[in-house]
């Protein structure tokens, strides 16, 4: 008979990490989600934004109405169509640009084309600086740095929206920008970064990983 060793707490611990880094961007969308309903109920009230706003919904529309059985191939023309129609959206200026930007994001993201998710994200972010969006777009933003690679851009964007003042994933902003630390070398900077997620956000889930890997961390001596 073939012996199953167990894993290991910190392997499941590394395993856990993995797994929800890849759905990040969906956790963030549940938020997206609420922020455009206030930034609607914002923009409705200029009847200048009412047709942009018309129009982004629409384009927003037909890229997701009953799109859980199409085909691979039927995914790729809807999202061909959805950037092609948002794009001179994209270029409004105020709650209209955020809106179209952001929806342009998520597409590039479905995509696996992060460089323009990025681009986008941080459009939608400069456009709705007074928006609760910004801090979302950063965070996504944060997401698209550290698939291309740029885990200090990452960290300080993670950083920056756990900061944001009653930002519903602060937590989990800095769990990530602690894993990123570690994972560039900075023990002590990630240690840091873990303890002020255990200490500003007790009983929480993230807070929880974040103690978890004081207590790797501390048990490899490579902390004290």
């Amino acid at each position: 008979m073939t012996e199953v060793k167990k894993e290991s707490t910190n392997t499941k611990l590394e395993s856990f990490i993995f797994r929800n880094r890849k759905v990040i961007i969906t956790i963030a969308g549940v938020i997206v989600a609420a922020a455009v309903v206030l930034c609607v109920a914002i923009g409705v009230k200029d009847s200048s934004n009412k047709k942009g706003l018309a129009a982004v919904d629409k384009v927003e529309f037909e890229y997701t109405v009953k799109s859980s059985g199409l085909t691979e191939s039927e995914v790729s023309a809807r999202q061909e169509k959805a950037l092609a129609d948002i794009g001179s959206l994209c270029g409004k200026s105020g709650i209209v640009g955020v809106r179209a930007n952001m929806l342009a994001a998520d597409v590039y993201f479905a995509k696996k084309d992060y460089s323009s998710a990025l681009s986008a994200y941080n459009a939608a972010a400069e456009k709705g600086r007074k928006f609760y969006t910004a801090a979302i777009c950063k965070y996504n933003a944060a997401v698209c740095n550290e698939e291309l690679g740029n885990k200090e851009e990452a960290v300080k964007l993670f950083a920056e929206c756990a900061d944001t003042k009653d930002f519903l994933l602060a937590s989990h902003a800095l769990f990530n920008s602690g894993r990123l630390q570690e994972e560039l070398g900075l023990v002590k900077e990630a240690s840091e970064t873990y303890k002020k997620a255990t200490e500003k956000y007790s009983n929480d889930p993230w807070a929880n990983l974040s103690q978890s890997r004081i207590i790797d961390l501390q048990a490899k001596g490579l902390i004290d």
